[in-house]
């Protein structure tokens, strides 16, 4: 029987290749299987494939990774995908990226012991690796809680289909229901990464008029109706499978057996403060 409570962390990110391979994502993943044990033992990595057309073997990877794969096929389906990759996730703090981006170790371990995002939800500024310039970060890479990210139904999937505005959308609907954006320290940036975007990538259009639309009738129900609307509530409108999955064996856990004592004390406190 699988036990996941020693995952703190899980990375989340899809990909769309219609072109020869998928080395972009095959790389990046062999670039986090040679990072410290003490990482990767309470990191998982939700892997999501949005219906790619080229065929591809998976290789093993010594990670805790689940790997699946949209059946349907949805153009720019961003949404879906990253509403897939967090239901998968078994820890509650999520990091969910883009492919053309990676975390160098440091930040890695940072979000291991950061504290729950709770309402919070953290961008991260970005290092040119040549120049060591630092920049503002991607706007649709987040580090946040899975609970929160459920508890307001995940990205809208009424933009698949057409690209564009469901990261925009995403934020105003948060921010509408009291989360609040923050930054990382820039001591803990993310790597901007060259993947091979005449290969391993695709070539879909970037096209905003399907979309644009459809963002701004969610803008006008926000503002009639209020703080609830504005979400057409499509979560995972899609068949998927599990493609692959791997585990790496359960680090010994750290005994901690004060933990109720501090509890009861805290709900003592709390009680006789009301």
């Amino acid at each position: 029987m699988e036990d996941w409570q020693h995952i703190k962390l899980t990375y989340i990110t899809h990909f769309y290749c219609n072109q020869d391979n998928i080395n972009s994502v095959l790389e990046l993943l062999e670039k986090y299987a040679a990072y410290p044990q003490e990482i990767l033992d309470q990191v998982q990595f939700s892997i999501v494939d949005d219906g790619s057309p080229v065929s591809y073997e998976i290789p093993e990877f010594n990670l805790n990774l689940h790997w699946l794969r949209i059946d349907d096929d949805i153009a720019w389906n961003q949404g879906g995908s990253r509403n897939l990759g967090v239901t998968y996730a078994k820890s509650d703090k999520i990091l969910i990226t883009d492919l053309d981006h990676s975390l160098p170790p440091e930040t890695f371990a940072y979000l291991i012991n950061h504290k729950n995002p709770g309402r919070d939800f953290y961008k991260i500024y970005r290092t040119n690796v040549e120049t060591g310039e630092v920049y503002k970060g991607h706007s649709n890479l987040f580090f946040m809680s899975r609970a929160r990210f459920l508890r307001h139904f995940g990205y809208d999937e009424e933009f698949s289909g057409g690209y564009g505005a469901e990261d925009y959308r995403f934020v105003k609907y948060h921010k509408y229901h009291g989360s609040r954006q923050r930054y990382l320290p820039k001591k803990y940036t993310c790597h901007q990464r060259e993947v091979n975007r005449e290969k391993a990538y695709h070539s879909l259009d970037r096209d905003y008029s399907r979309n644009t639309p459809i963002d701004l009738k969610k803008k006008q129900q926000v503002s009639e109706f209020g703080a609830e609307h504005g979400h057409s509530r499509m979560f995972l409108n899609f068949r998927w499978h599990t493609a692959a999955r791997f585990t790496r064996p359960a680090p010994a856990q750290q005994r901690h057996t004060l933990w109720r004592h501090l509890w009861w004390f805290r709900w003592l406190f709390s009680s006789l403060a009301k």
